[in-house]
């Protein structure tokens, strides 16, 4: 995360880095130590050594120090000095230069380039199974709102799942919170809660019907919605919004989803179903239900009016 923002102030200040990491390299072959650096083009880097880095909590407070001014007033000569002690660092902890751009530049790809620029086979979880155990390619679910209060859902003319209300001694809608699990499902194509409602659960593969359609990854869905959810309702936030959805949120997400099949989806694809999702999901509140149109070909979710005829 460090090398991260260094390179983003490099970008900002319209800094050279490949100059830079030249400038700091002519020092006396008695003051520098070489550091293998991963790259092939330049596998070597000096590194000025007088002081010695067996003091590891010096060495850490050199580069927050460091840190610390470069975000504060950025020239030339700081951010030099600060990559040499950062070069430092990853000398002492045994890291290189290659495997931190690489990990640098999976997160870019994962979170910031365009989906339509990315390579995602389409139905990729469940497209070898039979239809009646895959996730609808597309599909239209009625949320309807009944006199007693509480909310209903519908596909393909059945009722399906239990009466929902909102669990919760304010009336906060939770009760719609279905419409979450539509959008994994359009926009991830991943939903084991929506999976086991429809009853298109994976039995064919009992493996992968224990460990993906079951028990715990309906928990840790239903705890993902109801996190984000709360996150939304405590904090004031605005989930229909790409700026309201921080890198942080989106690194507890992939904590949540550990071991899943969702986690091969990139994080812009998470970004795009809570976008959706709440779109709609407002849209439902505002209505009393509706109609969800998902689908999953184009990776979006939708909204219609209910008929009141």
């Amino acid at each position: 995360d460090i090398f991260w923002y260094f390179t983003l102030i490099t970008i900002v200040e319209s800094i050279d880095l490949y100059e830079l990491i030249n400038d700091i390299d002519p020092y006396d072959k008695h003051e520098s130590t070489i550091f293998i650096t991963g790259i092939k083009t330049r596998p070597f880097i000096k590194v000025k050594s007088k002081e010695s880095i067996s003091d590891t909590q010096l060495l850490f407070n050199d580069l927050i120090i460091h840190t610390t001014s470069l975000s504060k007033d950025t020239t030339s000569e700081k951010i030099e000095r600060f990559l040499n002690i950062y070069l430092k660092m990853m000398e002492f902890l045994n890291l290189d230069l290659l495997s931190i751009v690489e990990n640098n530049t999976f997160k870019i790809r994962n979170r910031f380039v365009p989906i339509e620029e990315l390579y995602l086979p389409l139905l990729s979880f469940d497209s070898t199974f039979s239809k009646d155990e895959q996730l609808p390619v597309e599909f239209e679910v009625h949320i309807v709102e009944k006199p007693n209060g509480k909310a209903y859902l519908k596909w393909n003319d059945v009722f399906i799942g239990s009466a929902l209300n909102d669990n919760h001694q304010e009336n906060d809608n939770y009760k719609y919170h279905d419409v979450f699990h539509l959008a994994f499902a359009a926009i991830l194509h991943w939903s084991p809660t929506f999976r086991a409602l429809i009853k298109h659960k994976r039995k064919s593969d009992p493996s992968l019907d224990e460990t993906q359609d079951s028990g715990r990854p309906i928990v840790i869905e239903e705890g993902l919605s109801a996190w984000l959810f709360s996150i939304s309702k405590q904090r004031g936030i605005d989930f229909t919004k790409e700026s309201s959805i921080s890198y942080d949120l989106l690194k507890t997400i992939q904590i949540f989803i550990r071991g899943y099949e969702v986690e091969k989806c990139p994080l812009q694809l998470w970004v795009k179903a809570i976008i959706q999702g709440y779109t709609v999901f407002n849209q439902v509140v505002a209505n009393k239900g509706g109609i969800i149109i998902g689908n999953r070909r184009e990776r979006t979710l939708g909204f219609k009016k209910l008929d009141t005829e």
